[in-house]
């Protein structure tokens, strides 16, 4: 690792608002009037302060989330340690978690990593739709979270969770304005439906995007074969049944029409693409969450969610301007799934009242069919034309349940244990560009199981160290039209991940800070493979024969005084793999696993004075990593700089802002490959987004 690389984006903050913090730090011991508040986490079983749950958490919350001017997904996932996205889309759809997780649309049968749930509602592999408007706060937990959440998210969970309605009215409406098209406005409103006690409370927000995207088509002479065009309508409604009912209920819909035309054969914002593509994502989606405060024993709590989604995919295949290749996919998946729990009050703990428990049982169904369309016109391959056709269903039943033990005021073990039963069904039918037809047609099923074995010191009321052992599972699955035999099938992954950490508040609450240390033994680890087969590209997964994740994660939050506070993060990873891919014209072993860079950091401060004067910097970078395991493409190391100045008055604020302020050129996808132009092998990388400057406004009433 070089030092200089490392520690180049601290330089940003010699700047003047590091020497007026300077300038401040005497009175930090001082002012006691601030502390920073515990925040919950939803994802968690019996949702535990972050700062007490013995893993590894970044929670963003809503009053960050606005300080940052987070709008979606895409512009929070990079500030936590060892989370790295893949832009094959025009929106985050791929997700890694210290180096585990999809990277690319061309997998087949879903089967994530890295699971996403939004309001309850699992949207795992769908990720485009994260917008971050009235959003209450953005879990982040690394590691498996398989007794939470299934063999979805053997490599980590993103749980988004939406503002509740309030026993209060209160309104808001945002609009923002910036280059290159940038447009949007949201509005929100909440409140009881009438003045009576225990009246049912509602909450309506709306949000509109759009933008022309950052690419200029030389073809076309158009600035906007790159736009997003994104509308997000949320409902939610909270109903006091009966003295000990409440019902929750939340109503989704997002519609995003957005350009796909990201790839030029030079590497730059300039496409020549004649057929610009598109990524659109339609989705609909219902939860209803019953919580029933029982007797003196328990709580029950119902969780039923449904979703539909019909997504299209398609781009220019050689993004140059002539009738050559045009690849689509249309998806549409069905969801429902039916969580019910019971968790015990304290009054009801077990084994001489020092054990709380909890139960429940999972069921979910998820149907998804896809048609794809590859063509290639008399320029290359003869008018050839690829048609794929594809149903898929999968069935999920597990039981679940979780012990925590007092062993002392200062002790507690917490036991974790899921089983679940996966049941898969896929038919395909492909006809090639030989005018051959392929039909495929697999029905696996497994039970598979994950537990947890987690103890907590609490050294006093400021100071819990923690250290834990989680069996993790992936779900094993097939290879629909590889073309090989001898990798049709692939077996489950299952990984034993090791944990220890500190989590600390000093300075009355003052400074938060948390580190954790792990190591994650993957066992039949499953890695995203893909091979030219005679012109036509093969996508599989494959299992090597083991792999180590291992690193550390840690981050601060320091509220100095009233008015300036810092933030950072830090995420070391490194990786290793054993075995020989069935792609053995490139060797893994001895190199790190694709997506997993070996350093990723988050640093800022902001400044809020008392007159309404507000000012933020913060910047964030990482290594180099691979973007493939079959080749050595990779990207560089890079640093963003973002910065944030405003006035903030009692009911409304004004912000001017710019993100990569330095304008740095960075690749978050790429392909290692030849175009077929006499080129020979390139390497073609996706940019991450150039300077931008734009202002916010946002009024409450």
């Amino acid at each position: 690792m070089n030092s200089k690389t490392l520690f180049k984006p601290f330089a940003y903050l010699t700047a003047p608002t590091l020497l007026l913090s300077l300038l401040h730090s005497p009175y930090a011991l001082s002012d006691d009037t601030v502390v920073l508040a515990p925040v919950k986490v939803e994802a968690d079983l019996r949702q535990s302060d972050a700062e007490d749950m013995p893993v590894s958490v970044t929670v963003i919350n809503s009053a960050e989330l606005q300080d940052a001017g987070a709008a979606h997904t895409d512009d929070v996932l990079l500030s936590a340690p060892n989370v790295n996205v893949s832009n094959q889309n025009a929106r985050i759809k791929h997700i890694q978690v210290r180096g585990m997780g999809e990277r690319e649309e061309y997998t087949g049968a879903p089967n994530a990593s890295v699971g996403l749930a939004i309001d309850d509602i699992d949207f795992s592999g769908l990720g485009g739709i994260g917008s971050l408007f009235d959003v209450k706060q953005v879990e982040i937990l690394r590691g498996p979270q398989n007794t939470r959440y299934g063999q979805s998210a053997i490599g980590g969970l993103v749980n988004i969770q939406s503002n509740d309605p309030t026993p209060y009215r209160e309104s808001l409406i945002e609009t923002s304005l910036g280059q290159y098209g940038h447009k949007e406005l949201g509005l929100m409103t909440s409140g009881p439906v009438s003045d009576k006690k225990d009246a049912t409370q509602y909450r309506i927000a709306v949000f509109k995007h759009q933008s022309d995207g950052f690419y200029k088509n030389a073809t076309l002479n158009r600035k906007d074969t790159n736009s997003k065009d994104e509308l997000t309508l949320r409902g939610k409604l909270r109903v006091f049944a009966t003295d000990n009912t409440t019902i929750d209920l939340t109503l989704l819909h997002a519609d995003f029409i957005d350009g796909y035309d990201a790839w030029s054969r030079d590497n730059t914002f300039t496409t020549r693409s004649n057929q610009p593509g598109n990524d659109n994502q339609l989705s609909n989606a219902a939860a209803m969450k019953v919580t029933y405060e029982g007797n003196k024993a328990y709580n029950l709590i119902s969780t039923t969610s449904l979703s539909n989604t019909d997504a299209l995919y398609n781009f220019d295949g050689d993004w140059v301007a002539k009738t050559g290749q045009f690849y689509e996919t249309q998806k549409h998946r069905r969801h429902i799934s039916q969580d019910l729990r019971f968790q015990s009050k304290e009054s009801a703990r077990i084994f001489n009242d020092s054990t709380d428990w909890l139960i429940g049982a999972y069921f979910s169904n998820m149907n998804e069919s896809n048609h794809a369309d590859n063509y290639w016109d008399q320029t290359y391959y003869a008018s050839k034309t690829e048609l794929i056709d594809s149903d898929f269903n999968h069935q999920k039943l597990a039981a679940y349940s979780q012990l925590d033990q007092h062993v002392n005021q200062k002790q507690t073990l917490t036991y974790g244990l899921r089983i679940e039963h996966n049941q898969q069904t896929f038919d395909q039918t492909k006809k090639n560009y030989n005018n051959n037809t392929l039909t495929d047609d697999f029905s696996p099923t497994e039970t598979l199981w994950g537990g947890s074995i987690h103890y907590k010191y609490r050294y006093n009321p400021n100071q819990m160290a923690f250290a834990g052992v989680t069996r993790g599972y992936k779900a094993g699955g097939f290879n629909a039209g590889s073309g090989s035999s001898a990798n049709v099938t692939y077996d489950a992954e299952t990984l034993l991940n090791y944990e220890i950490g500190l989590k600390s508040n000093y300075l009355n609450n003052r400074l938060q800070t948390a580190t954790t240390f792990f190591y994650m033994d993957r066992q039949n680890p499953q890695f995203a493979g893909s091979a030219d087969n005679g012109g036509e590209w093969i996508f599989y997964t494959e299992n090597l024969d083991a792999a180590q994740n291992y690193g550390l994660e840690t981050s601060f939050d320091w509220q100095a005084t009233y008015a300036w506070q810092f933030f950072g993060s830090l995420g070391l990873l490194f990786t290793d793999v054993e075995g020989t891919p069935v792609n053995s014209a490139f060797e893994m072993s001895g190199r790190d696993q694709a997506h997993a860079p070996n350093y990723q950091f988050h640093l800022g401060t902001q400044y809020r004075a008392n007159n309404g004067f507000f000012a933020r910097t913060e910047v964030r970078g990482m290594d180099s990593y691979y973007f493939d395991n079959v080749n050595d493409g990779k990207t560089g190391a890079y640093q963003i700089l973002n910065a944030r100045i405003g006035y903030e008055a009692k009911d409304w604020e004004v912000y001017a802002w710019g993100n990569n302020l330095t304008d740095e050129r960075y690749a978050t996808r790429g392909f290692k490959f030849d175009h077929g132009d006499g080129a020979g092998v390139k390497e073609y990388i996706h940019l991450g987004d150039p300077r931008q400057f734009g202002a916010t406004v946002r009024v409450h009433f």
